[in-house]
């Protein structure tokens, strides 16, 4: 499961850039993770929390720097609460993969991993809304 995990936090570091991840590998942060025109900023940190049960459970819901909110000031739909974890307060997005559609695979590059999870993320943080 660490050579996975590894694996699959390689994939994500390759497409987003720098990461921080915990010594027991269940989150990682995407250190600036881009935004688009529509929010208050153009870079947030992203969090996503590892599951006990992944790689058959996805994660659940996506984490982002605690002031983000769209350019007026308002908070985003669906990204009414904060967490705290890891030393600091994050914004949580609710983003769920239906159970249908998530299809892990023995082979990270084969099926849905971390990677994609993130990839479907990105849509969320696409729509500033």
């Amino acid at each position: 499961m660490v050579e996975r995990r590894t694996r699959e936090f390689e994939l994500v570091e390759a497409a987003y850039g720098e990461l921080e991840v915990s010594p027991s590998l269940d989150w990682l942060i995407v250190k600036r993770w881009p935004l688009e025109a529509g929010w208050n900023k153009r870079e947030t940190a992203v969090l996503v929390l590892i599951p006990t049960g992944y790689p058959v459970t996805p994660p659940d819901n996506l984490f982002t720097d605690a002031d983000l909110c769209l350019a007026d000031g308002r908070a985003p739909g669906n990204a009414e609460g904060t967490i705290d974890h890891n030393g600091r307060r994050w914004r949580q997005f609710s983003y769920h993969v239906d159970a249908g559609d998530w299809q892990p695979h023995a082979d990270p590059l084969k099926g849905h991993n971390i990677l994609t999870f993130l990839e479907g993320a990105r849509q969320r943080l696409t729509e500033a809304n």
